[in-house]
């Protein structure tokens, strides 16, 4: 009777939230934290002060998109992977600086808009090139009417949903009847940016910086079909 006590009690705890977290220190990126401008270039430099505090990752300059962020697809053996094809992703969180890019290129994107999260599946659908299925949603209002200091976005991720979440927009092929729990097994990447995903924009000269990504999941429950084409 005490060992089926003892289970149920343990079973009735709440799995304890690991954080997987980057803040750029002695130019560590163990987890593949890039910049990718319109012509598919990766960007991304670590710079070892200027933090929030210390190191932190920039962009560079010119550095041109329509939609800025910076993203992963979860390096091999990555603390990141196991968070993402875990299935429990709880929250995200991400500190950005704007730099001013006016004197050194141009044009610059100077419209208000909101910070973003975006959640990639690249594998479900086999083709060439990936068919690419996302969810975004916006949190906070990115003031990119001029450079901005560190800022903190944060974003929670009802992954346990079994609908799509309010605020959120699922973008699949719409023949393969594809769910949010279908999303939140398969996210082989993750990308936070500065800029609304629906935002109507222009490729702009960029320089960003980014710091202390923290990404929040359950840490158990992984599944086996995330990644499964790598």
């Amino acid at each position: 009777m005490r060992l089926i006590l003892g289970l149920g009690l343990l079973a009735a705890c709440p799995a304890m939230a690991t954080d997987v977290v980057d803040t750029f220190e002695t130019d560590a990126n163990q987890n593949g934290w890039s910049f990718t401008d319109d012509i598919g270039d990766t960007l991304g430099t670590i710079q070892p002060s200027g933090g929030n505090p210390g190191g932190w990752l920039d962009s560079g300059i010119p550095f041109y998109n329509d939609h800025p962020a910076v993203a992963s697809l979860g390096p091999p053996g990555s603390k990141l992977r196991a968070a993402l094809a875990s299935g429990t992703l709880l929250s995200a969180s991400v500190d950005f600086q704007r730099i001013d890019a006016a004197a050194d290129c141009g044009p610059v994107y100077d419209l208000p808009s909101h910070f973003s999260i975006k959640l990639i599946d690249r594998h479900t659908v086999p083709s060439t090139p990936p068919t690419v299925i996302q969810a975004y949603t916006t949190a906070g209002e990115s003031p990119l009417e001029g450079p901005f200091p560190w800022m903190t976005a944060s974003f929670t991720i009802p992954s346990a949903a079994t609908d799509v979440p309010a605020g959120w927009v699922l973008k699949a092929p719409p023949d393969i009847n594809y769910t949010w729990q279908d999303m939140m097994h398969n996210i082989d990447g993750i990308a936070l940016g500065l800029v609304d995903p629906d935002d109507i924009t222009y490729s702009a000269c960029w320089h960003i910086g980014v710091d202390n990504i923290k990404i929040t999941y359950v840490g158990e429950n992984v599944f086996g079909n995330g990644f499964d084409a790598q």
